[in-house]
């Protein structure tokens, strides 16, 4: 079986296809035949290293997180799929392994795909969708009539949160660069800055929610945008902000991988289009490595990435 993987983190340079022999799935653990897989910068982000601490330093690593496909194998203790079941899901981030022909994941990491969704669409629905929700719902507890403001509105995550928000009847604020202002106030949202100029939307003020999928709010600022009793939710964790979020009770961090038990209800919602995701460009595993080296520089259209696979014979 082909894979993307690397020998050494770097750059893009460290990627190749390389073949690998899959094994069989153990207990709790189900192998998927990978049609379509959505491209995260987490995925590079571990290519480079930023996580090295958490992943190891055993190679060749493989690359890939999130993917939609079709059950072919299942390990023991697995009751809720079957071989032939359309799935998407999202593999644990220490073994990685999507951008591939087959990939093994823990049945818990997997829910069926919407039938109203194609196999690229329900890829590029884990990470993202799974930390907005955690953000938006979970952290926030956002519900009708609050007001949030989405730092960062027009990227996969708060593209995402936009959307799980108006669904519960909030009322939504978000910033964005210029070229995606159309695209977002069709989305619905209410009132849209310049991510660029912060001072503006801190003069909007009085929110229940902020939701930073950038970075770029100061912690000190977004509290002083808040109501009484709101919070501010971050997903850029340093160690100085993961001991804040630790103590405080108006600044908490959310993360993907607290959204694992929410894939069911993000499978419905997507079939019931309140989730809907954004393809920004298809690219055939053949095209791998120059579609992810594109990816992460920046130079693709807005929208995921997409690797689609053929199907198996």
């Amino acid at each position: 079986m082909q894979r993307v993987q690397y020998d050494r983190h770097g750059g893009p340079e460290e990627m190749y296809i390389g073949e690998f022999a899959l094994p069989e799935p153990g207990s709790g653990e189900v192998r998927v035949t990978v049609r379509a897989a959505a491209v995260n910068p987490l995925d590079w982000k571990l290519r480079q290293g930023v996580m090295k601490m958490l992943t190891g330093r055993r190679f060749p690593k493989a690359m890939g997180t999130d993917f939609a496909g079709v059950v072919e194998a299942v390990g023991g203790g697995v009751t809720d799929l079957v071989v032939g079941d359309e799935v998407f899901g999202t593999t644990d981030f220490r073994r990685s392994g999507a951008f591939a022909g087959a990939v093994i994941v823990s049945a818990a990491n997997l829910a069926k795909k919407p039938a109203k969704l194609s196999f690229s669409e329900a890829a590029c629905l884990p990470i993202p969708a799974m930390t907005a929700w955690v953000a938006v719902l979970d952290r926030a507890g956002i519900d009708a009539g609050s007001r949030i403001f989405i730092n960062g509105c027009s990227g996969a995550v708060g593209a995402f949160a936009v959307q799980l928000a108006i669904a519960h009847g909030a009322h939504v604020s978000g910033s964005c660069g210029k070229a995606s202002r159309e695209s977002v106030k069709a989305a619905g949202i209410e009132a849209i800055f310049d991510y660029s100029d912060p001072d503006a939307y801190a003069r909007d003020g009085n929110f229940d929610a902020i939701f930073d999928t950038l970075g770029t709010l100061g912690v000190g600022q977004g509290l002083t945008m808040l109501n009484p009793g709101g919070v501010f939710v971050d997903i850029n964790v340093t160690p100085g902000r993961m001991l804040r979020g630790m103590f405080s009770r108006r600044y908490k961090l959310a993360f993907a991988s607290m959204g694992l038990k929410h894939l069911p209800a993000i499978a419905h919602a997507a079939g019931e289009g309140q989730l809907r995701p954004s393809i920004g460009r298809y690219a055939p595993f053949t095209k791998v490595l120059s579609a992810l080296a594109e990816a992460e520089s920046g130079d693709r259209p807005a929208g995921r990435t997409v690797l689609t696979f053929p199907v198996p014979a």
